[in-house]
């Protein structure tokens, strides 16, 4: 796949140190009551920030003094005090956003011509394509399965950077790789582009449901750029690593006896791990048992109001969240 490289994230805001948070929930609406989806809402004092969920519904850590800014196309940027509640609701008129008719005027990545060069975070994606070498072998070769990419389509996102600055576009579309590990992005649906920013201390992917997916440098679980975090506090995280490899096809057949696949397909290889400041990254099994064994009580009352619920990856983003109350 050919690509050209376009500007990053067209936004960037810098926040001095904060103290209090405090834990809210909400919903983005239009003037008509009908839930808005997918609406970028952040502190406009600090780094906090999220989307709302495909109902219009949102939860985020926020200064209590502060006010609240969503934005989304078509609609006017619409700012609301928090005024220490827990529960605010935001109606949006229908209007332009100031973010899209702003375009990537602020904060311009690239050059002064607007081009990337010279800016060393975006890279060309090579996209690994399915293998030819079996069709020599004397089979026609099946359509791929699996993908590389974490999610079946582009998502809605934002980044940290290493000084609590916010770098986000409303205009950009992201996704995952998971065999390179690296935060990839899209304008058009056509043109991708992979990142590789130093600077960036965590980026999470928004894919409709109410809790992102949190991605940061974890050098100790993985020497990929980024590793997805589910659970984290000061006192211990929980990672999981996903290496995925390309399996070629391997068919084989003598004209009686037939083995092996017609496609290329990409497997995941899925492991968890603990990690406590100081300590070395111990790999676990996602159980009840074992993560009241290893934090000790703190989410004894979570698991409790659980019943018998499996143990997944949204169960521990869901965990995380209760431990941050």
């Amino acid at each position: 796949m050919k690509t050209v490289c376009l500007l990053f994230l067209a936004a960037v805001i810098s926040f001095e140190s904060f103290g209090q948070t405090i834990s809210i929930k909400g919903t983005v609406k239009n003037t008509q009551g009908q839930p808005v989806p997918l609406v970028f809402v952040r502190d406009v004092q600090h780094y906090y920030a999220t989307y709302a969920d495909s109902t219009g519904n949102f939860m985020l850590k926020a200064d209590p003094s502060s006010v609240l800014i969503a934005i989304t196309s078509g609609y006017e940027d619409t700012r609301v005090k928090i005024e220490g509640k827990s529960a605010v609701n935001i109606v949006m008129p229908a209007g332009t956003s100031s973010a899209t008719a702003a375009g990537n005027s602020a904060g311009l990545a690239g050059g002064e011509d607007g081009s990337n060069a010279g800016v060393p975070y975006i890279q060309t994606l090579v996209t690994q394509a399915g293998s030819t070498s079996a069709i020599t072998a004397g089979f026609t070769h099946e359509p791929t399965k699996g993908s590389q990419f974490l999610l079946p389509g582009w998502v809605r996102g934002f980044a940290i950077g290493i000084s609590d600055s916010l770098w986000f576009d409303i205009n950009n579309l992201y996704n995952y790789d998971k065999v390179n590990g690296t935060l990839l992005f899209t304008k058009d649906m056509k043109t991708i582009m992979r990142v590789n920013k130093p600077g960036i201390k965590y980026f999470e992917l928004f894919d409709g449901k109410l809790l992102p997916l949190i991605f940061e440098n974890a050098p100790a679980i993985s020497k990929k750029p980024y590793v997805e975090v589910l659970l984290n506090n000061a006192k211990y995280k929980i990672y999981k690593q996903t290496d995925t490899k390309l399996v070629q096809a391997d068919f084989k057949s003598d004209g009686v006896i037939t083995s092996g696949n017609r496609y290329d397909e990409y497997v995941d290889y899925v492991h968890y791990y603990f990690l406590k400041p100081g300590d070395k990254p111990k790999q676990i099994s996602i159980k009840r048992k074992t993560l009241k064994e290893l934090l000790g009580g703190d989410a004894d009352k979570f698991i409790a109001a659980q019943g018998d619920r499996d143990v997944d990856d949204e169960y521990l983003r869901e965990l995380s969240y209760s431990l941050a109350q």
